[in-house]
């Protein structure tokens, strides 16, 4: 005859009690997870709100509004060509700073003299205050006395001033270059440092196959450089997204809307239009888009980390 045992009753206490060492954990975390939501999940669900009200500077009252802002900011033209703007911009500008910025730091990791200086003197766009490097380059841009007009004419390439920022073409062109030469910095020195965990060894060995210059760069340079170029890449668009400061002090995002992102659209709609939900509304649009590259660059490094 099989015993039974009598089953010893749990207390719901007990059966959901953390273990110590997760209850330290979460004690722990609990100070980041207080400013992360005091300074990032408060702020954005403000934002939300108030680009669903008709909230006008100087106004108290701000009426819930619903979608309008939205519908009315979609059905306008002008959001169609800055949301152009804004790919041309930044895909332009990103490419061009991958492409030199990889160059310049293949160039930085070989031999040369002085090569520390180079390498000091290359930061120095990156390092320069946003204010000091834009009016240079207004300075160099002006059809009186600038020096790329003085250089081009004093050469016989042009005849008359160019006038680089009040046509709308060179206006965008004049923009990305700026754009370029400030930021292709951070690909060197980044792409730069990937490039001392790749192996001198990996490259002999392929000397020693017969594999030349471009054969090394495309089957041992690029798998190296790989994971740190995809990062940059991801980082360096969402920094030229939302970058305001060098097309409001080099165009103000004209002539016309030739230049205008969405950063400076939100600032002519909410302070100057003095329409602020209409302007957190444009802000909010550009959400999307941020989200996917942050959650692309999220799992590519959780797929780098799981990998090592």
């Amino acid at each position: 005859m099989a015993l039974r045992t009598a089953a010893v009753p749990v207390s719901s206490t007990r059966r959901f009690r953390l273990p110590r060492d997760a209850a330290l954990g979460y004690l722990l975390l609990a100070p980041a997870a207080f400013l992360l939501i005091l300074l990032v999940a408060y702020p954005f669900l403000t934002a939300v709100v108030m680009s669903m009200q008709k909230k006008l500077i100087g106004q108290a009252a701000a009426p819930f509004i619903g979608l309008d802002n939205y519908i009315v900011l979609l059905s306008d033209p002008t959001f169609w060509i800055v949301v152009r703007n804004v790919l041309v911009f930044a895909g332009v500008s990103v490419a061009f700073k991958l492409m030199i910025g990889t160059a310049v730091a293949l160039a930085l990791n070989e031999s040369m003299p002085a090569r520390g200086l180079v390498r000091s003197i290359m930061i120095l766009p990156w390092a320069l205050p946003t204010l000091v490097a834009v009016l240079i380059w207004v300075w160099m841009y002006s059809d009186v006395g600038g020096v790329i007009n003085h250089v081009l004419m004093g050469t016989g390439l042009v005849e008359r001033p160019v006038l680089f920022l009040s046509d709308p073409v060179l206006a965008m062109v004049s923009v990305i270059v700026v754009n370029v030469w400030r930021g292709f910095p951070f690909f060197t020195i980044t792409l730069l440092a990937g490039l001392q965990s790749v192996g001198s060894e990996q490259y002999d060995a392929a000397k020693v196959d017969g594999a030349g210059i471009f054969a090394r760069f495309r089957h041992v340079t690029l798998p190296g450089l790989g994971p740190v170029m995809a990062v940059v890449t991801l980082l360096s668009t969402i920094f030229t997204l939302n970058d305001f400061a060098i097309i409001w002090l080099l165009t103000k995002g004209g002539p016309g809307n030739a230049t205008d992102v969405l950063s400076t659209l939100t600032y002519k709609v909410a302070i100057r239009g003095l329409e602020l939900g209409k302007g957190v509304a444009v802000s909010v649009v550009m959400l999307p888009l941020l989200i996917v590259l942050i959650v692309l660059l999220t799992r590519f490094v959780n797929k780098r980390e799981e990998a090592g």
